[in-house]
C-alpha cells in the first residue's frame, strides 16, 4: 500500500533532502484524490509528483504544510470509530463532586487515546451550550456513544462515583477495515490507498 510511492521517496537518489506537501485535492463522490510534490527545500522545481487515491474515504484532515514522513496504518486511535463495535451509555443519578468525576474522565480518556482526541469526541454535550457538567447535573439522559472501548471506560467511571449506568453495544459486521493515511499533520481514513506517479 503506497509501497510505489514510499520506495521512490526513501530509495530514490536525490541530491538533498526532499520535502513533500499537498499539491491538489479532488472529491468524485466518495473517492478522494490527493496530489503530492516532491521539491527541495526553498525550491519550487517539482521533482516527482505523485496522486493518492483513497477509496471510500469517510475522514479526513488536510494541511498545505511541508512533510517528510508518512505511513498508513490499520489500527489506531482514529479508526476506532470506523473499524470497533460502538456503544451508548446512559447514566442516572447525582454526586457530589463533578469536578472530580471530570478529572477522572479526562485523564481515563488521554490515557486510552494517548492525548489523540479530545474528551468531547464523543459526549452528549452541544457547544456553547451543553458542557460535561451540564450534561452530570441534569442527572440523567445519553451520556455518551462512540467506540465500545472508550465508552465502556467511561462507564467505569460514572458507576465508580455512584451514578447507575447502562450500555447498549452494537457489533460491528464490516468485512474490509479502514486504514488511515497519515502525512505530517493530515491523514485521511479510508479503505484503499493507491499511488501513481504522474511526473
Amino acid at each position: 500500500m503506497l509501497s510505489n510511492f514510499s520506495k521512490a521517496i526513501h530509495e530514490g537518489k536525490f541530491a538533498s533532502n526532499v520535502y513533500l506537501s499537498l499539491d491538489g485535492i479532488q472529491i468524485n463522490q466518495d473517492e478522494l484524490i490527493l496530489t503530492i510534490q516532491v521539491t527541495y527545500e526553498n525550491d519550487d522545481e517539482k521533482l516527482q509528483v505523485w496522486k493518492v487515491i483513497c477509496t471510500e474515504f469517510r475522514d479526513h484532515k488536510l494541511s498545505v504544510n511541508y512533510f517528510e514522513e508518512f505511513e498508513v496504518l490499520d489500527n489506531h486511535v482514529f479508526l476506532w470509530e470506523h473499524n470497533n463495535d460502538s456503544a451508548t451509555l446512559y447514566f442516572k443519578g447525582h454526586c457530589k463532586d463533578i469536578n472530580q468525576i471530570i478529572g477522572e474522565l479526562y485523564l481515563t480518556h488521554s490515557n486510552i487515546v494517548n492525548k489523540q482526541l479530545p474528551l468531547e469526541t464523543y459526549i452528549n454535550i452541544i457547544y456553547p451550550y451543553v458542557y460535561i457538567e451540564h450534561l452530570l447535573k441534569g442527572g440523567e439522559g445519553l451520556f455518551s456513544s462512540g467506540p465500545a472501548n472508550l465508552i465502556k471506560a467511561y462507564e467505569k467511571v460514572l458507576s465508580g462515583n455512584g451514578y447507575k449506568t447502562t450500555i447498549f453495544e452494537s457489533t460491528s459486521q464490516k468485512s474490509t477495515l479502514y486504514k488511515i493515511f497519515i502525512f505530517g499533520d493530515s491523514y485521511v481514513v479510508a479503505k484503499d490507498f493507491q499511488d501513481i506517479r504522474i511526473l
